[in-house]
């Protein structure tokens, strides 16, 4: 939906995908499956006409460090217009099942304030204002449940979100059926996994509808009848946006 109203957008995966596997030919030459980690998660953001980068740092060994948050940092404030930054991070909460998604989130949000102070990685052009922060949805519960401050329906991009995930052949049809325990239940066939994982991520955003929809209409004031939705979490962190601010973030009014 953002590409679709001409926004910018960049993709960005911290890790290199290298133990995301339990074939054995990526276990002995992990690179072999680096390579077509990038070239999946690259073809699904060309796909939309995003950008995407990776920091490559090794599956597993996302650490906040010095030179982590420093590169995090300069991530940041390379994209958008220079000296301000992008509009709109969006992120996992930091409370999530994977190490990495973890201090991924830390590392967003200890280089938050940080983008803001000259001194601090000079070499790359601080901003003259913080960027929103936002989570995406999730059920956990241990750190505080997710509260959805904007509702996004999606009825328009629903295709092409499954599209997107499916690009990842190598996560979604191989790697995590593996992983959860789900042998048996896929197909062998593109096509046959691909159903799956459409009514999957299809139940998941119509249960975000139903649950959260009406929060739509404490942003815009109106109704709104949709099928699928996603919900977000402005973190305290960042800039607070005014509601009205919210509708141009967001693309509530896309379709």
């Amino acid at each position: 939906l953002y590409r679709k109203r001409g926004d910018e957008v960049k993709i960005v995966s911290l890790t290199d995908g290298s133990k995301g596997h339990f074939d054995k030919k990526y276990i002995l030459d992990p690179e072999s499956l680096v390579i077509r980690r990038q070239h999946e998660a690259r073809g699904a953001a060309t796909s939309i006409g995003a950008v995407y980068e990776s920091l490559g740092i090794p599956d597993g060994e996302v650490y906040v460090t010095q030179a982590n948050t420093e590169a995090m940092v300069r991530l940041i404030r390379s994209f958008g217009t220079l000296g301000f930054g992008p509009d709109l991070v969006l992120l996992n909460r930091p409370t999530d099942y994977h190490r990495d998604h973890r201090y991924t989130a830390q590392l967003v949000l200890d280089a938050s304030y940080m983008l803001t102070v000259p001194p601090m990685c000079s070499d790359t052009l601080h901003c003259a204002r913080m960027p929103v922060f936002a989570y995406w949805q999730d059920e956990f519960t241990e750190g505080g449940p997710f509260r959805a401050d904007v509702v996004v329906p999606i009825d328009e991009a629903m295709d092409t979100k499954i599209d997107l995930i499916c690009h990842h052949e190598s996560q979604f049809f191989e790697w995590l059926p593996f992983n959860n325990r789900w042998e048996g239940r896929f197909p062998e066939s593109p096509e046959g996994c691909r159903e799956i994982w459409s009514s999957f991520y299809r139940a998941r955003a119509e249960e975000c509808w139903s649950k959260y929809g009406d929060r739509l209409v404490h942003i815009t004031g109106s109704e709104r009848n949709a099928r699928y939705a996603e919900a977000f979490q402005i973190s305290e962190y960042g800039r607070q946006p005014a509601p009205d601010e919210l509708q141009r973030l967001f693309p509530i009014n896309h379709v």
